[in-house]
């Protein structure tokens, strides 16, 4: 599809006689501003003057086949800088994750028959100043963070005659549909925590929760299993405020400069420190040889050189000057989703990955073992495998053993999985050569 000179992806949904603007081929990089722009800008074909993107309310196909846009997808527009206004037509009913974030716009009014908004649909837009939104509509998190001050302004169809006479026809929707899966907010592990007064403030961690990815689908819970285990590393294991950081939807360089970060530290405590990592979010095998990584939100698992890599990690890690070294993984790096389906850069199967030896002082625990997938635990809000974890410390109020905490989370995940998802779920612990023999009888 052609829109002003700049070719977007359509996807068809032959059924229902719709389409979906979609485009994936964005550049990225690791400033503060993670989108950057792009070289295949607007052209802006006989509105120089306007600066004006006006999308089209269908899509004729080559054997003249017509069909209603419906869906503005994730990132669409993302990163172009030549654009002032866009006018969304009213075939539109759902404009999703990051679809205009980074963008030049100054003014948008949505039309009254979008229903749904995803995350940071209008995020880092530094001209925007006005911003009309239909009263009612489903609408993501964040969706003008770190935008102009802008005025929000929700309007009411029914007051506005020209709108609601403009409302198009109902789109038919597909004749059965999948319930969507609904997750809580919350749950028993996210109430009363344990607030222990314990001090341990020779221990550090870094929590990396990423959820929102800009081209891949999204890790249901993620960011709330790492707020929920940042409050439990704080409340429960006495771990000052200051010694944690937590990374939500992180980029790679982020991620680069938290160990950075985390080197730094260890330096400083000369084998004094504790060091806890935690990461809720994809992983991904590389296809060609295994090897396992975890996924920035701003890779689609396809440059794996931009990915960090369980090999770099381990040893990263093994090389801190530490007393302990202990890693969570709520990820599997089959190729898998968190749930069901697979991430766009794996093979349609999942596969089993090269493991990687801890080094050092470190003991790893992983959701997953094998081509297995990390299943979320819907009605808790969480990963299955983060779900026991929180219990755990909660029950036992952060004084827990590891081999106890190991053989818990084992246990419970691989039944419950079993159970809810009618599929394995195993977790395992790894413990470096030099651990072998001590660390069941580490605690945090």
């Amino acid at each position: 599809m052609q829109l002003y000179g700049t070719t977007f992806n359509i996807e068809l949904d032959e059924q229902n006689m719709t389409a979906a603007i979609r485009d994936y081929n964005y550049k990225i990089d690791d400033s503060k501003y993670p989108v950057k722009n792009r070289k295949r800008r607007l052209k802006n074909i006989g509105l120089e003057r306007t600066r004006t993107v006006v999308i089209p309310e269908t899509y004729k196909t080559i054997n003249g086949k017509e069909y209603t846009i419906t869906t503005i997808g994730r990132a669409s527009f993302a990163g172009f800088q030549n654009m002032d206004y866009v006018v969304i037509p009213s075939s539109v009913t759902t404009i999703e994750d990051y679809a205009f974030f980074h963008t030049s716009l100054i003014s948008v009014e949505v039309p009254p028959t979008v229903a749904s908004m995803g995350n940071r649909v209008f995020g880092c837009c530094k001209k925007l100043k006005s911003l009309k939104l239909p009263q009612g509509m489903s609408i993501g998190n964040d969706v003008y963070k770190e935008s102009a001050d802008i005025n929000v302004k929700y309007y009411n169809v029914d007051e506005i005659p020209s709108l609601a006479q403009d409302t198009p026809k109902t789109i038919a929707k597909p004749k059965s549909q999948a319930k969507p899966t609904v997750f809580a907010s919350s749950s028993d592990v996210d109430e009363n925590i344990p607030a222990t007064g314990r001090d341990n403030s020779d221990a550090f961690a870094i929590i990396i929760a990423n959820e929102n990815y800009l081209s891949v689908p999204k890790v249901n819970c993620a960011l709330n299993d790492g707020r929920t285990f940042r409050r439990y590393c704080n409340q429960t294991l006495g771990i000052p405020n200051d010694n944690i950081h937590l990374l939500e939807d992180a980029t790679f360089g982020q991620m680069t400069e938290e160990m950075n970060w985390l080197t730094r530290v260890a330096k400083a405590y000369d084998g004094d420190s504790k060091i806890i990592i935690y990461y809720a979010g994809h992983g991904i095998p590389n296809e060609k040889d295994g090897a396992a990584y975890l996924l920035p939100i701003d890779n689609s698992g396809n440059n794996t050189a931009a990915a960090y890599s369980l090999n770099k990690l381990y040893k990263e890690l093994g090389a801190l000057n530490a007393k302990s070294v202990t890693v969570f993984l709520d990820a599997c790096f089959s190729g898998s989703q968190r749930g069901d389906g697979m991430l766009t850069a794996a093979r349609g199967v999942a596969m089993s990955y090269k493991k990687e030896d801890p080094l050092g002082n470190m003991v790893v625990f992983t959701a997953t073992q094998g081509d297995e997938t990390a299943y979320p635990y819907a009605e808790k809000g969480h990963g299955l495998f983060t779900y026991y974890l929180l219990k755990k410390l909660k029950e036992t109020k952060g004084e827990v053993d590891y081999g106890t905490l190991g053989d818990y989370i084992k246990k419970e995940v691989s039944r419950k999985s079993i159970v809810v998802n009618m599929k394995p779920q195993t977790p395992t612990v790894a413990p470096s050569r030099k651990m072998a023999a001590a660390w069941r009888n580490l605690s945090f």
